[in-house]
């Protein structure tokens, strides 16, 4: 970026941050923030401005319009003495942050297959599921989940309650792991129930016991990645009970790895309503086990929050983070930091309603090959063209470094 781009960059951002009307973080004076600008250095070395903090809204939007900075930061853990160097701070807690970003999901050999419009449908779709983890299996209220459009290619979820603001790297690692089904042994649910066996004697019949052989489990709760597994259960076994008999047999083989005569039991129990009702309260028989474990894989797989890289772990896990400030600007992209509620994230468009520039025509001088769909209109540009184009894509193409103002 040469210094007339830069200038006239600096010069909409100001124009921006004159403008608009940002919500500090909650808790804002007892955070660290941290600024780039577009100073001197900028973009080839990204200087970061921290250990600073505002004691009043007035003076963190006085900053914000005065220096119109490149990037706007603030520190997810609340300290008492915000301003100072980490030694001295004084940790007090730290909100519950999750990153989610096209390069943790997509591998970087992968990357360029995909538009910039398909990474961030991607991502939108992992964060949804991020979502029905926290309201589901954690517990957390809708409106204690708080997200942002990242400025970029992902989103961010913040939760700034109070129960959470006490964790450690360790317990916030182990949220990582649950939503990514690591190490999950969805095996460890289903648990022999001896006694079941006298019990289905009784209601099936000695002659139909040998269908199973190994005797009833149960599972051992009623919530989270069990309940999932078992819903999906109690749907294959409706499911390939009205199947043509031979595509029933190959389905079950085809999930549960087993020989066809496992499998024609495995039909004849989906086939019963008996045993169906029993299933239903949760109890399973062990021979079955195989169908489990089959079906926990392709539920896992399929629900699991996605990730090359764990969801960007060391932001949640980091208890002393800097996150990106919800309103402000991407000095990558021009792009809003979009905040957003879990209402509006599912009709958000950030092609569209994270930009926030206008359409009067700016000239420029194309350095590389590139294209962005903005606003609901595409454009592509080839390096050394001169190409006039709106105000907002002029941008977009500056803060990626593909053009310069002509």
């Amino acid at each position: 970026m040469n210094e007339d781009t830069k200038l006239f960059v600096t010069s909409k951002f100001r124009e921006y941050y004159k403008r608009a009307m940002i919500e500090p973080p909650k808790d804002f004076w007892m955070r660290e923030w941290g600024f780039v600008l577009f100073d001197k250095y900028f973009p080839t070395k990204l200087v970061m401005r921290r250990h600073t903090s505002f004691t009043t809204e007035d003076n963190l939007v006085k900053y914000l319009r005065e220096n119109a900075p490149a990037h706007a930061y603030y520190s997810t853990a609340l300290y008492k003495y915000p301003s100072a160097d980490m030694a001295k701070k004084g940790w007090l807690g730290a909100d519950l942050i999750f990153d989610l970003d096209a390069d943790h999901i997509v591998s970087e050999a992968e990357l360029p297959r995909y538009s910039y419009e398909d990474l961030l449908g991607l991502v939108k779709k992992e964060t949804l599921k991020l979502i029905d983890f926290l309201i589901n299996d954690f517990g957390f209220a809708g409106e204690d989940i708080k997200l942002a459009f990242s400025g970029s290619r992902g989103y961010h979820i913040h939760i700034n309650t109070g129960g959470v603001r006490g964790l450690g790297s360790r317990e916030r690692r182990e949220i990582v792991d649950y939503v990514m089904a690591t190490g999950l042994d969805i095996d460890s649910f289903l648990v022999a129930d001896l006694k079941e066996k006298k019990r289905g004697a009784k209601v099936l019949g000695k002659e139909d016991l040998r269908f199973i052989p190994e005797g009833w489990g149960k599972l051992i709760s009623a919530g989270g990645w069990e309940k999932r597994v078992f819903n999906e259960l109690i749907e294959f076994l409706h499911e390939i009970a009205v199947m043509e008999e031979e595509q029933a047999i190959k389905m079950v083989r085809d999930v549960g790895e087993m020989n066809r005569k496992k499998a024609q039991e495995i039909l004849r129990i989906a086939k019963d309503e008996t045993m169906m009702r029993r299933i239903e309260r949760g109890q399973i028989p062990l021979f079955a086990k195989p169908i489990w474990t089959g079906i926990a894989k392709t539920v896992t797989k399929i629900v699991r929050v996605k990730s090359a890289d764990r969801i960007d772990e060391p932001v949640t896990a980091d208890v002393k983070r800097l996150i990106r400030l919800p309103g402000s600007l991407h000095g990558k992209s021009s792009l809003r930091t979009q905040p957003l509620t879990i209402e509006t994230f599912k009709e958000f468009d950030p092609l569209a309603d994270a930009v926030v520039f206008g359409d009067s025509p700016v000239e420029i001088s194309v350095a590389r090959d590139s294209a962005i769909k903005l606003k609901g209109d595409s454009y592509k540009v080839e390096e050394g063209e001169i190409a006039s184009v709106p105000e907002h894509v002029a941008l977009y193409f500056f803060c990626r470094g593909v053009a310069e103002i002509k």
